[in-house]
């Protein structure tokens, strides 16, 4: 595959929004006095005294199971223990470290939430969402605070440590919609879209609605600056399922960066090869320097007479005008955004609402604008896209965050030289795409299963659909697979390939599983043979299951692959002509010749030539995917 870095890009701005509003940064919130909201929140501590706040007593089941009467006597009993053991100092809640958790008097369903927290030596709390534990809050080294602690099924731990040290104010932001929930701390995602399970009673969803608490493990604990908006659930519509059905038509929309075509390949090869069954087709329009606006103004002559069915969007490095972020710029982009979106689903197209990417900490350089700051503006810009995408019903792409936390994890192992987010800061190399790519591809809901395959050391091998057993013995199996593991090429250290950043984000755990199980081992140390490649692993980790996609990069799979990304290379080099020199030069020719019926039909006859010629292209991707005769033998070390 051919590194394409593109040459210049250029900004623009945003909207505001009917159902959430942008939200501050945190450095902005900063600048604020304590306990005074940003616009479109109301505060839940005045700063001043306990009033909006009750004690605790027992659990959701219990309380809903006791009378009107029994509630308000064990309430008041519980203001009174609450009273004797919280309390207001220098503007923050303050708890004694002796009594109960405290909690808001109003209940709550789906909200934006803010808190300011801040523990002692050997803290430990928590926050409770409707009333249910909780986003995690302690001193512990190498783990950190925003946790979903109490999670079995789900992801528990955070995603990267983020507190502040001991004794210093840390900031929760916590969304909840549904049972899902994102935590920020400190402004660093920790917590990505995650079910909050039902504590109190394991195997039932989560409370719609219920009260929010600062839980308490007998330590010394402070809080202030609580904030909360509330999402409204009447007349938001669901997000369709699946975004993705067989004979699918898939548009990847974007600036310069998409113009790359890099993350529209990752896209297309994962969408033609982990899922080939579907028979997905898919096009890309990136467009150099273009702001939202741009888009908008040419998508129903560029795309829609394509007939899309899914479509990403990813625009907002241009729309922030590489300056701090200031409200104009969340207007405009936002109402660009809005229009898009609307007009695709009016069209019938689901749309992947994608939030701008994120810049390099180290390789952006600009006098006048450090990177924390731009990044702050396109942190603003996805918050809009996150929005829009609620109102309208769609899925939401979060690129941003995961192209932070791929820097925050990868550089202190690689060193501050090697960039996630491209050599000039905006455009990433290979590394930053697949970051990219594999945002959009959660956001499409791919489920990540490429594959299963059981040998038995004692009989015959089993593989699930798109691997078909050709031949079998004992500890050996010769599989026919349809279905291929995504695979990864490049120097491990090198922002130019794919396999240095795969430590730093979930690829394979997420979205490239295919899964060894052995059976009926003896010994401790199992050796496993993969066409070329042997590896040993612990009989505990074979009997689990291992996935073969991440534990072998050089697989059998590897050259076929390659070819098919020639393919998908040769197409997407055609579509950027196509759509950029041919058919959007359609709107030029109409301004000139005017209601010209003849000129209307030779336009016509033009463009289905040229989607011919696209979907032929399309054809020999297809094409490219052969079957793939793989050999795994698994034998005791």
């Amino acid at each position: 595959m051919i590194v394409r870095r593109s040459s210049a890009l250029h900004a623009i701005p945003v909207l505001p929004l009917v159902l959430l509003l942008p939200i501050l940064s945190h450095a902005l919130a900063a600048e604020r006095p304590d306990n005074v909201p940003p616009d479109g929140y109301v505060a839940l501590f005045n700063g001043k005294d306990l009033s909006g706040w009750k004690g605790l007593f027992g659990n959701p089941a219990q309380r809903a199971s006791l009378t009107t009467e029994q509630r308000a006597a064990e309430q008041a009993k519980a203001d009174e223990r609450m009273r004797a053991h919280w309390r207001v100092e220098d503007g923050a809640l303050v708890f004694d470290g002796k009594g109960d958790s405290l909690c808001t008097a109003k209940d709550y369903e789906d909200f934006d939430f803010y808190v300011d927290w801040k523990i002692l030596k050997d803290g430990d709390s928590g926050i409770y969402l409707r009333g249910t534990p909780q986003v995690q809050i302690w001193e512990r080294p190498g783990l950190g605070s925003g946790g979903l602690y109490n999670n079995q099924k789900y992801p528990a731990n955070p995603l990267v440590e983020a507190d502040r040290p001991v004794g210093e104010w840390n900031t929760f932001r916590i969304i909840m919609i549904g049972e899902r929930v994102t935590v920020y701390l400190n402004g660093v995602l920790v917590v990505d879209d995650t079910p909050l399970e039902n504590y109190w009673e394991r195997g039932k969803p989560i409370y719609p609605s219920g009260q929010i608490e600062l839980q308490n493990h007998g330590n010394t604990l402070y809080f202030k600056n609580i904030y909360i908006r509330e999402i409204p659930r009447a007349g938001r519509p669901e997000p369709p399922s699946p975004v993705l059905r067989k004979g699918a038509r898939v548009a990847v929309v974007g600036d310069s960066i998409t113009e790359q075509k890099l993350y529209s390949h990752f896209i297309e090869a994962y969408l033609v090869l982990c899922l080939a069954d579907l028979g997905i087709e898919t096009i890309q329009l990136g467009w150099s320097g273009e702001r939202a606006p741009g888009f908008a103004d040419r998508l129903a002559n560029d795309l829609l007479p394509w007939r899309p069915d899914v479509v990403t969007t990813c625009y907002g490095m241009n729309d922030g005008s590489y300056r701090a972020y200031d409200p104009s710029i969340g207007a405009a982009y936002g109402r660009a955004m809005r229009d898009i979106v609307k007009r695709l689903k009016a069209a019938g197209a689901i749309v992947a609402v994608g939030s701008p990417g994120a810049v390099d900490f180290d390789a952006f350089r600009r006098a006048d604008l450090p990177a924390a700051v731009y990044n702050d503006n396109l942190a603003h810009l996805r918050d809009i896209a996150r929005d829009i995408a609620l109102e309208e019903g769609m899925p939401f792409a979060n690129v941003h965050d995961p192209m932070i936390l791929a820097q925050k994890r990868a550089k202190p192992v690689l060193g501050a030289a090697y960039d996630v987010c491209g050599r000039d800061g905006f455009h990433p190399g290979m590394n930053g795409h697949l970051v990219m790519a594999y945002a959009f591809l959660k956001a499409m809901g791919v489920s990540g299963e490429i594959g299963r395959i059981t040998i038995d050391m004692k009989g015959e091998a089993t593989a699930s659909e798109g691997h078909a057993v050709r031949a079998s013995k004992p500890g050996e199996a010769e599989i026919e697979s349809t279905r291929y593991p995504f695979c990864f090429f490049g120097d491990p250290k090198s922002s130019d390939g794919t396999r240095s950043i795969l430590p730093y984000i979930p690829f394979n755990q997420d979205l490239n599983r295919l899964t060894l199980t052995v059976k009926n081992l003896a010994g401790d140390r199992i050796r496993v043979t993969w066409g070329e490649a042997s590896k040993v692993f612990a009989r505990a980790d074979l009997e689990k299951g291992i996935n073969l996609a991440a534990e072998f990069l050089d697989n059998p799979f590897c050259d076929a692959f390659r070819k098919v990304d020639e393919a998908i290379a040769r197409k997407q080099s055609f579509e950027t002509p196509m759509i950029k020199e041919v058919i959007a030069r359609f709107r030029t020719i109409r301004a000139l010749v005017g209601d010209d019926a003849e000129a209307e039909k030779a336009l016509a006859a033009l463009r289905d030539r040229l989607i011919a010629k696209q979907h032929a292209l399309a054809a020999d991707v297809r094409a490219a995917v052969v079957p793939v005769r793989h050999r795994i033998r698994v034998a005791p070390e």
